[in-house]
Order: C-alpha cells, then sequence, then structure tokens
C-alpha cells in the first residue's frame, strides 16, 4: 500500500495546524462587551434578591443568580454628580473635584470609556449624564461619543423606555461589527418625585416599612413614598429584562460583562430623615449584581465591601484593558473570578463635604461588618452591621465599644491622611451655599429629627410646620 499520499496530507495538516491554532487563539481572545447598567437613587434593599419582600423584581433576582450579587457595594459620595465623577474616574471626589452636585469635574486621570476606546472599544451613553451640559458637540464627555449623536444621548428623560430602546438598537448594531462595545445605561428612576404607572403601584398597596423608620413625620414620608418607589423598581426591572433578551438575540450574553448597580440610595424616613447625603446603609449602599458567564461563578455572593471608585480597575481586570496609574480604586477581578482567595482592599472610605452635616461635613469607613462615621467635631456614628443591620444601636457612646471607637477613629484618620483628604478641602463651586445650616435645601428635608449642625430652632420649626410634599428631595437637576 502506497502511504506517500497520507504523508504529504498529514504533513501539509501539521503545516495548517499552526495558524488553525493561532486563528482559534484569536478568536477567543477578543475583548468581552461591557453593558453597565444603573438606576439612581436605587438603596440596595429594594429587590428580591436583596432579601426585600416587598420588591417584585424577578428579571434581577433570576439575574442575581446567574453571576455574583455584592452586598456591600458602596457609594462613597452618595449623591448623584459625586457618584457617577468617581465611577468615571475612578476617583474619590476630593480628586476629581466633584463633591457635591454641579461642582466642576476635573478627573487627573483618563477616564473609564477613554481608556476602553484607546483599547479598540466602541463606546456607547444613553440616559441621564450629570457632569456638566453634554449638549454641545464641544462639551466633554470623556470618551463617550459626542453629545447629539446616535449613541451619545445625555439627558434626563424620566421615562426609561426610550433610554432602553437607544439600548437595544445599540447593542442590535454594535454586536455585529468586529470591535468590542461598552454601553452605559443610566435610568433616573426611582429618583424622586415617586410615581410609578398606576397598574404597577397597586402592586404596593400593602408594604412593610422598614423597622429604623421612627413614627410620626417619618413613617408618613415612608408610607407615602414606597409605594410609588416599589412601583418605579418593577419598571425598571420590566426594562432590564428587555436588555437581557437583546443580548440573547445578538448572540453575545455569553460575551458580555453585564452590571446592574446604582448611584446612592434613599432614606425614605430611614433614621427619621430623606434623600441621600447620609453615611447610612439606605443612603450609601447600593445594589451591584454582575455577570460574566466566562469567568464569574453563578449564584456566588460576596459580603466584602466594594466601593464605586473600585468598580473602573475591576472591569478593566475582567476585559483585559490596561487602567492608568493613579486610580483610587483598586481592581477586584481576581478576587471576582476566584484566582484570588482574599479582596485586595478590606473597606471602603466614604466622604460627604456638604450636606445636612455642613461643610466641612462627615467622612466613614464602611467594612464587612462595621459602619464608623465622626464629624470635624467628634465620632459620630458606630454601627456593627453583623448584629445591627438596620442600624438602630448607635455604640458610639457605649463604654463597653470605647476602645473599638478609638481604634475606628485612628483608622479613618489614617485613610485620610493617606488619600490625601482633610477636613480643610473647600469645593468653589457647585450648590454648596444650600448646605448652609438652615438654607432652603437642608430645610426642605427636615422631617423632625435633628442631625449634626443643625440649629435647634430649625429643628422646632421642622417638626412642628408643616411638611413639603414628602416626594421631594434635593433636587438633582
Amino acid at each position: 500500500m502506497d502511504t506517500k499520499p497520507c504523508r504529504l496530507f498529514l504533513g501539509a495538516l501539521l503545516l495548517l495546524l499552526p495558524a488553525a491554532l493561532q486563528a482559534a487563539d484569536t478568536a477567543t481572545a477578543r475583548k468581552p462587551n461591557v453593558l453597565y447598567v444603573f438606576s439612581d437613587m436605587q438603596r440596595a434593599y429594594s429587590m428580591g434578591c436583596y432579601g426585600d419582600s416587598n420588591a417584585r423584581t424577578p428579571s434581577l433576582d433570576a439575574f442575581a443568580r446567574q453571576g455574583i450579587r455584592l452586598d456591600a457595594a458602596i457609594s462613597p459620595t452618595p449623591v448623584c454628580c459625586p457618584h457617577r465623577a468617581d465611577l468615571m474616574s475612578g476617583q474619590y471626589a476630593h480628586h476629581h473635584g466633584m463633591m457635591s452636585n454641579s461642582c466642576q469635574f476635573k478627573p487627573t486621570v483618563k477616564c473609564i470609556a477613554e481608556t476602553f476606546r484607546d483599547a479598540g472599544y466602541t463606546t456607547g451613553y444613553a440616559g441621564k449624564w450629570h457632569l456638566g451640559g453634554a449638549k454641545k458637540s464641544s462639551d466633554p464627555t470623556y470618551g463617550f461619543p459626542p453629545p447629539n449623536t446616535p449613541y451619545g444621548v445625555y439627558h434626563f428623560a424620566r421615562d426609561p423606555s426610550p433610554t432602553t430602546d437607544i439600548a437595544l438598537k445599540f447593542i442590535a448594531e454594535k454586536s455585529k461589527e468586529k470591535a468590542p462595545w461598552m454601553l452605559f445605561v443610566s435610568w433616573i428612576w426611582p429618583h424622586s418625585p415617586y410615581k410609578a404607572p398606576p397598574e404597577l403601584r397597586k402592586h404596593f398597596s400593602k408594604i412593610t416599612i422598614p423597622p429604623n423608620v421612627p413614627p410620626g413625620a417619618p413613617a408618613e414620608c415612608a408610607a407615602e413614598c414606597l409605594p410609588d418607589y416599589y412601583g418605579m423598581i418593577e419598571a425598571l426591572d420590566q426594562q432590564f429584562a428587555r436588555l437581557l433578551r437583546a443580548l440573547d438575540s445578538a448572540g453575545v450574553a455569553e460575551d458580555t460583562i453585564v452590571v446592574y448597580s446604582s448611584d446612592h440610595g434613599d432614606m425614605i424616613g430611614c433614621q427619621g430623615y430623606k434623600a441621600k447625603r447620609w453615611p447610612y446603609e439606605e443612603s450609601a449602599r447600593v445594589p451591584f449584581l454582575i455577570r460574566y458567564p466566562r469567568c464569574l461563578q453563578a449564584g456566588r455572593v460576596i459580603a466584602d465591601p466594594f466601593g464605586t471608585p473600585d468598580v473602573y480597575p475591576t472591569l478593566a481586570g475582567l476585559a483585559g484593558v490596561t487602567a492608568p496609574k493613579g486610580l483610587d480604586g483598586v481592581d477586584f477581578s481576581t478576587f471576582f473570578t476566584g484566582k484570588a482567595a482574599q479582596p485586595p482592599r478590606d473597606y471602603v472610605y466614604l466622604e460627604m463635604h456638604y450636606a445636612y452635616v455642613p461643610w466641612p461635613g462627615w467622612r466613614a469607613i464602611r467594612t464587612r461588618d462595621l459602619m464608623y462615621a465622626r464629624t470635624v467635631d467628634k465620632p459620630w456614628l458606630l454601627f456593627d452591621l453583623s448584629k445591627d443591620p438596620w442600624e438602630k444601636n448607635n455604640l458610639v457612646n457605649d463604654p463597653a465599644h470605647e476602645t473599638l471607637v478609638k481604634q475606628m477613629d485612628e483608622r479613618l484618620a489614617g485613610l485620610m491622611k493617606e488619600s490625601g483628604d482633610s477636613w480643610t478641602i473647600k469645593a468653589t463651586t457647585g450648590d454648596i451655599n444650600k448646605w448652609l445650616p438652615g438654607a432652603g435645601k437642608q430645610q426642605s428635608q427636615n422631617l423632625g429629627v435633628p442631625y449634626p449642625g443643625q440649629a435647634k430652632a430649625a429643628v422646632n420649626a421642622g417638626g412642628g410646620r408643616k411638611r413639603k410634599k414628602a416626594t421631594h428631595d434635593d433636587d438633582d437637576k
């Protein structure tokens, strides 16, 4: 039998094999798409997957089972503009300048979309922007498309459906192209004023008020707002399902890192307060769900703290993109994938320069089990979250915890110094004058419960005067 043809065929096959393997490597080496979806003013405890029995979030709950759920995702400066600046820059507020709403954003690093764009990604943005005008072509959008282009849409549209429609077109179109893509979808719901579609609001005619809502005006605020709040979140759950179906239809679900989160939470009467800008869980702790089937274990729950500045380097790490130096956030990607047994950092540093606690505000540290906060004058809050998840027992003045208070205070002081923050830093732009004691924004949120820096007369007035409609808070627009 003549084996020469077989040998020739085998030789040719061996010559072709390296090229075939190289082609396969190239195909599998394509970087993943990134779909980052975030709502506005949605606290973590507002979804079934976080244990909220009031919520109706079947799509988000199923999504949580398909990826990782973070139980201690923290917005370090929990108000709209600073969070978005943290997200884009991977920096703290005192570094990028957006220390309150409408301050000037001055990142000192390349922003996330610039880094991904320069790595070959097609970028897109749809929804609320809130980092400046983004109306003229000359307005900076930091790596996202220019304003008023098909996939550079920066607006305050209340209805989430049009924003979702833009995202669906982007996913369908860009998934056909060779380049990977990064799309940010920013819904303004459930931001106040709270008004859900009537057919959804009726689902929440009977709700459970959280146990840390005091009676009186705070309980009235919660009872008035929560049915609409939950109805708006149910609407977002439906919109999120549309996005997931689009990924399936485009055949890219396995190759897309998908995140669902929010910019900050909302007190809605908890602790006797409204709105955000507080270090409490309802204000600072946000949902954070992430799915990437190729790398992340389905159904995993992570209790370790994770801050907004960490999003940028972590997404870069998961995508194989090099993040720039100078970020305050750290890369959790190897911890998320299971390659590292411990997280790269065991705390989140929080700062709020202008709030119900007037300038210089408060600073805080959130670990896995503890939340400690102080003002410039003295320690303010200490909660053991492992035993007191509703933060009803402030341990700051408990003699039995004097040593722990001192330890946390020393650690917080060290983190302030390490991060370059101080009590003397001031903003020169933005809405800062509206947060002076007795000023309009601060007093408009008064439910009669005192807070640091508030004048006694204002407290008494707040408890006795007719309240403004509870659906209004410190307006972001």
